[in-house]
């Protein structure tokens, strides 16, 4: 949609219900291809990886409509070659090697692409995959995999990564005999993956533990099922109240999803209140923050990365110092230098990033590099006084409008299209 344009040191107010996951979503669609009979995934995101995914799934012949928050997958007879230009544009295209060696024998894809965070190797996702009978081949521009039929098998996961863990689960849910994974992530996303696809008829047991059974069934059939409210979406506005201030509400998460983003956001001062029975998370913040001396990010029920870099913006404000080390990405600390140009004091170096707080932000002209640390330079211009974000596509790939989000809680933001010839005092 262009930029984005915020005058901050405006205190937050109100209530936003939560979209539903992103990180949920995307495996649950490619999982939808894994039965001939209709899919319906309900409270789906209207966000651009969704959109990628839909166009790969309707290329690979599958009938998919996408509506008022709601997609409905019919996939008969499928491709075994994907789209190369969209799978090259985004990370969740690997999803769909499991799912393709399952309904066709085969596969011909290229290596996924998306945001440039650091090193994502798909060697986890073959690996586990030649476990389960496939034969996987990589020519140096694309990956190649055929089977005669998956087959049970045991992998233990040499670090618990998990796409990898995604792509196994889909191409063992109809392989003949038991597959044992260990060492698995235990991510939310994983256990609603599981959760769907036991809906399809899938046999699956110890999904959000180390080690994961799967009993091979025939065949899969159709289902309606419902994603989650995204904690990750939730975490950012988390932040974003402790950076402004004021009282927000945000409701349709689990809140134990973000235990380790609110006891970060206790020890800053902010006030959180959860209520597992309405899934509601309260954020309390009176704008005087403490210092977090360290934050580590780490697999899930760790601090996740994928917050890590609105942690970061929220530091630039503490009245402390905070060292910031990123366990699971090497190059996440892009988003340090665009803070930097609005005046944060951040110092990065091999082993992470170290942030000394200030009173305020000056603002300014940033561009957004990846999405995470697209989100966290928009919820830093919060505490500043003016500032535009460039580049808000790689926003547009996890948040469906953060602008109507933060807007309902009191934000003064706006949208603008890049060279359309408005005056920015129009905005503010």
């Amino acid at each position: 949609m262009g930029e984005l344009v915020i005058r901050g040191q405006n205190r937050l107010s109100g209530k936003i219900n939560i979209q539903g996951s992103k990180n949920s979503a995307l495996p649950i669609i490619a999982a939808a291809l894994l039965t001939d009979e209709a899919v319906v995934i309900d409270n789906c995101p209207a966000i651009s990886d969704v959109f990628h995914m839909q166009k790969i799934i309707s290329r690979l012949g599958a009938e998919c409509i996408f509506k008022d928050g709601t997609m409905t997958i019919s996939a008969g007879r499928l491709s075994s070659a994907p789209d190369f230009e969209y799978c090259r544009q985004f990370r969740a295209s690997s999803l769909f090697m499991g799912v393709l060696l399952s309904r066709t024998g085969c596969f011909v894809m290229p290596y996924p692409g998306g945001c440039h965070i650091g090193s994502r190797p798909v060697n986890f996702h073959i690996d586990g995959l030649r476990k389960t009978g496939a034969q996987i081949e990589e020519t140096g521009d694309e990956i190649i995999g055929y089977c005669g039929g998956l087959t049970g098998g045991e992998y233990v996961f040499p670090y618990p990564s998990v796409g990898a863990l995604e792509n196994i689960i889909m191409g063992a849910v109809c392989a003949k005999g038991k597959t044992v994974l260990k060492n698995c992530a235990m991510e939310p996303e994983i256990v609603d993956l599981c959760c769907f696809l036991t809906r399809m008829g899938a046999k699956i047991y110890g999904a959000g533990g180390k080690t994961i059974e799967i009993e091979g069934v025939e065949k899969l059939h159709g289902c309606r099922y419902t994603v989650p409210g995204d904690r990750i979406a939730a975490g950012t506005y988390m932040a974003a109240c402790a950076i402004a201030g004021g009282n927000i509400c945000i409701g349709g998460i689990k809140p134990r999803r973000l235990d380790a983003v609110t006891n970060i956001l206790r020890k800053t001062g902010c006030h959180v209140f959860t209520d597992d029975k309405t899934d509601e998370i309260i954020v309390l913040s009176d704008g005087r923050r403490k210092p977090v001396a360290y934050i580590r990010t780490g697999p899930y029920p760790e601090f996740p990365t994928d917050m890590q870099a609105q942690i970061m913006a929220a530091a630039a404000y503490f009245s402390g110092s905070c060292r910031i080390w990123d366990s699971v990405f090497e190059n996440r600390y892009m988003t340090a230098y665009e803070l930097k140009a609005m005046g944060a004091d951040i110092t990065v170096d091999t082993d992470g990033v170290t942030v000394r707080g200030l009173p305020g932000l000056a603002g300014g002209r940033v561009k957004a590099h990846d999405l995470r640390g697209g989100a966290a330079l928009v919820i830093a211009a919060l505490g500043a006084d003016y500032t535009v974000v460039e580049q808000c596509r790689y926003i547009e790939r996890g948040y469906e409008d953060i602008q109507r989000d933060l807007e309902q809680l009191g934000a003064d933001i706006r949208w603008r299209h890049a060279g359309d010839g408005t005056e920015e005092s129009e905005f503010l």
